[in-house]
């Protein structure tokens, strides 16, 4: 049946303990009859769908199936693994260039909702090249019936695996236990052909005196106990000792056995039981370890727990000091847990451990410390307390975390003999909670998490390095929100080599990418677009395209997009970045992502879009108290652009109320739309005085940009070309090399006319400032009555261009601006070299076509 079912795309053995599923399968791999090579993962009970597709990977790697260059090679599931990066496990796969047998044994131990979806994908996607064996003790819980009906599954279960009485008359024979055909119906009948049972019978008489089955009474499930009974009883007193203390621990060593039983010849003992087949298995993927069969190990454990009960605690806590030695801290944590050892458990996780929270350990992680929960619903310290802040974090429970480490700091004591890492843990909790919702406090919490880390030696707190770049760069991403950006950007590059070589990939990542999000506020956009591009291309090649360090590459991403009036590339990057932020752990990104909706509602016109993203902001700024300067900056010019759109000037202006000082990127935000609505209520001079003096906008290319065209635009309405002009050009001199083009949509006809003139005075014709001319429905030169302007006039001729629509003569017109007729004659005629004309009738026409009059 294997033999026919490994040509489909899946075969399922299922049946209870003891059918011999497992070994059933490794004989028919030895016999090399596949179609190709195989891989082999045992599932494990804690598994989440990140820690099913990280060791499901890791299997493909350790069977040498997978090319050096297919992309399963390089990807790491993160927190946030889901569909995106399932879709590119399908497609690696679909590349191998052969069959590959996945066979995932003890499956029913996946009870994960999510991760058995995934395998449900998995197994509905058809892949020609896998060919999957599921093990379990269950039916997997697959919807199966579409690969029945196709005949695209073959299942093997209890009916296939139990011993028939011939079959269970040949078992006997080879056992050297040949039985009369009367016991062996018997023993069949009390056995149920289950394989487990039927060995374990042999195993049991074959010292018997007078070798009988009639003692094998009652159900399966009191059989196996009194099977497994037997076994124990056929031990030496001291060989069962050895048993019940080393049944605490899941797999073990002869030297982790020695350090749990104290006998110096533990693998001595724990080879001959493998050779005796007492349930004892040596592992073939970890030379040197072996683990006992789980019903033997669950009886073991009952029976230690029955017999000795006090002793659990105590072989817990040498199980934990041996792996704390062998720095395996994760399921040293496990075992203190165990113990109730919750103040080692804490300092161990403190001094140690808790770093892994941001590596792909962190579901292990915190499954080791899950009973901390109900330890503190029985009785809360300040051990327990701070155990379960870091459950917290994993779980993204920010504001039970915040409770937890405001009831864990009420606890501490004054003495200094209190861990120091206590109060590590609780800082970091803090800052935690401030990146989750309160960024205004940002800047501060990571501060007193630095301060403190200053404090601790490394020797005795070997994390204290990652704990300083962890509160690093939360204080830099802090700074960034409250607009000091440059001691932002200073510390964000230290952050981002120092991650780099420390190894912590996901912190060098939100590095990298909040230093992305300072290129798209300075106006950077070529480098913050190509930035972007990159964290997000390698964190889809790791797995990692939902993780929270990304979300400051998504908003800067975002911004580009908008700034280059790419809108729905735009609006792709705010839904990515706002499906990666759903829980909440870095609410400033989260707030970015959502002003940028309204940017992207109002750039299309879209007044009920608008509406509605600034209640989804309204909502979230509601939930984010308090706001960092730039946040807080940035929304009131969110809700003033919008008002502005909706012709409510005077409400835009109420709205973006003056930042304190000059300086900073929330400043220049608020005296753009300031200028903006003094324009749309035909002030220009007031306009003009909200931009003065140009260098405030320094450094910001597209503030500076935008400011550039609102002058234009307001020394266009005042008739003072010249100025005009030249502003116009600045802007495209700003805008046309990064690719800006927002600032040139603002509804306002002066913009489509100084475009025109600034192609005229320079003969422009750069696909840059064509383009925007044609989007905005601007005449060409083409449509142009008269040739191009070639200079701009002056003041001086302004006031006579003015007067030449009239019938005043030219001695009239020069009485009344109190100059001499040759003087108006001088420059009617500089006036009509500059429009390109020969007489004052073609000189109005051309004047009124280029909006002078």
């Amino acid at each position: 049946m294997l033999d026919r079912g490994v040509h489909k795309p899946l075969t399922v053995v299922s049946a209870g303990p003891g059918y011999g599923k497992t070994l059933a399968v490794s004989a028919w791999i030895k016999r090399g009859t596949l179609p190709g090579p195989v891989a082999w993962l045992t599932a494990d009970h804690s598994y989440d769908v990140r820690g099913l597709w990280t060791d499901l990977l890791g299997a493909l790697r350790t069977a040498d199936v997978l090319p050096a260059t297919n992309p399963l090679m390089e990807i790491l599931p993160g927190p946030k693994f889901g569909d995106p990066e399932l879709d590119r496990i399908i497609d690696a796969l679909a590349s191998l260039p052969g069959p590959v047998v996945l066979v995932v044994d003890d499956f029913h131990n996946i009870t994960d909702g999510v991760a058995l979806g995934t395998i449900e994908r998995l197994v509905g996607s058809h892949i020609p090249q896998l060919r999957l064996v599921l093990i379990g003790r269950t039916e997997p819980a697959l919807h199966l019936s579409r690969l029945r009906l196709a005949g695209d599954v073959t299942e093997i279960g209890t009916h296939q695996l139990v011993y028939t009485t011939a079959e269970a008359r040949d078992v006997c024979a080879l056992g050297g236990f040949p039985l009369a055909a009367e016991e062996l119906t018997r023993l069949w009948r009390r056995t149920q052909g289950w394989p487990a049972g039927l060995r374990l019978a042999l195993m049991s008489v074959a010292d018997s005196e007078v070798p009988t089955v009639d003692h094998f009474t009652g159900n399966n499930r009191r059989v196996a106990e009194y099977l497994l009974e037997e076994i124990l009883d056929r031990l030496s007193p001291r060989d069962r000792l050895f048993l019940l203390a080393t049944s605490v621990v899941d797999q073990m060593t002869a030297d982790l056995a020695r350090a749990l039983s104290g006998r110096t010849d533990s693998g001595a003992l724990l080879e001959d039981l493998v050779e005796r087949n007492a349930l004892t298995l040596k592992l073939s993927d970890r030379p040197g370890w072996y683990r006992y069969h789980p019903l033997l190990r669950e009886l073991l454990q009952d029976r230690l727990a029955a017999e000795d009960p006090d002793s659990v605690p105590e072989l817990h806590r040498l199980a934990a000091d041996w792996y704390a030695r062998v720095n395996e801290p994760i399921v040293a944590l496990r075992h203190y847990s165990c113990a109730h050892r919750w103040a080692t458990v804490a300092k161990l996780l403190g001094e140690v451990a808790l770093p892994q929270i941001l590596t792909s350990q962190a579901t292990a992680l915190v499954s080791a410390l899950s009973t901390v929960y109900e330890e503190n619903a029985r009785q809360a310290t300040i051990d327990t307390l701070v155990v379960a802040v870091v459950c917290d974090y994993q779980r993204h429970d920010f504001e039970a975390l915040r409770r937890r480490a405001d009831d864990a700091d009420k606890l501490l004591p004054d003495e200094p003999e209190v861990p120091l890492v206590y109060r590590v843990i609780i800082a970091l909790a803090r800052m935690v909670h401030a990146r989750a919702g309160a960024p205004g406090n940002l800047v501060e919490a990571s501060t007193a998490l630095l301060n403190l880390v200053e404090s601790v030696s490394q020797q005795t707190v070997p994390a204290a390095a990652a704990y300083t770049l962890i509160a690093l760069n939360n204080r830099a991403a802090g700074l960034v929100l409250e607009d000091r950006i440059v001691e932002a950007q200073i510390e964000l590059t230290a952050v981002r080599a120092q991650g780099a070589h420390a190894g912590m990939s996901l912190l060098e990542l939100s590095a990298t990418s909040y230093l992305t999000l300072i290129d798209a506020l300075y106006g950077n956009l070529a480098q913050a677009a190509a930035d972007a591009c990159g964290a997000l291309d390698l964190a889809e090649t790791k797995g990692w395209s939902r993780e929270p360090q990304l979300l400051a590459a998504y908003a800067a991403k975002a911004l580009v997009c908008l700034d280059r009036h790419d809108l729905d590339d735009a609006q792709e990057c705010i839904d990515a970045g706002l499906m990666a932020s759903t829980q909440g752990s870095d609410v400033g990104c989260r707030l970015l992502l959502s002003i940028a909706a309204v940017g992207v509602a109002n750039a299309r016109g879209d007044g009920a879009a608008a509406h509605a993203m600034l209640s989804r902001l309204d909502v979230l700024t509601h939930m984010a108290q308090p706001l960092p300067v730039l946040l807080a900056g940035w929304i009131r010019t969110a809700r003033a652009d919008v008002l502005l759109a909706q012709g409510d000037p005077r409400g835009a202006l109420s709205m973006a109320t003056e930042t304190q000082g000059d300086a900073g990127f929330a400043a220049g935000l608020q005296r753009i739309v300031r200028a903006k609505a003094h324009l749309a209520l035909s002030d220009p001079a007031a306009a003009l005085d909200t931009l003065r003096p140009p260098g405030r906008f320094t450094g910001y290319r597209a503030l500076a940009a935008e400011a550039a065209v609102l002058e234009a635009v307001a020394r266009g309405r005042l008739r003072q070309d010249s100025l005009a002009a030249e502003r116009m050009q600045n802007a495209v001199e700003l805008a046309e090399p990064i690719g800006l083009r927002r600032p040139f949509y603002f509804e306002d006809g002066q913009i489509a006319v100084q475009l025109n003139r600034f192609r005229h005075l320079n003969d422009d014709r750069s696909p840059f400032v064509a383009e925007l001319v044609q989007t905005m429905g601007a005449t060409d030169t083409e449509s142009a009555p008269h040739t191009a302007v070639v200079q701009a006039l002056t003041d001086r001729e302004m006031a006579v261009l003015k007067y030449l629509p009239t019938m005043l003569k030219s001695s009239e017109i020069a009485a009344d601006l109190f100059v001499s007729v040759n003087t108006v004659k001088t420059h009617q005629r500089s006036i009509y070299r500059k429009l390109g004309v020969s007489n004052r009738r073609e000189a109005v026409e051309s004047a009124r076509y280029w909006a002078m009059l």
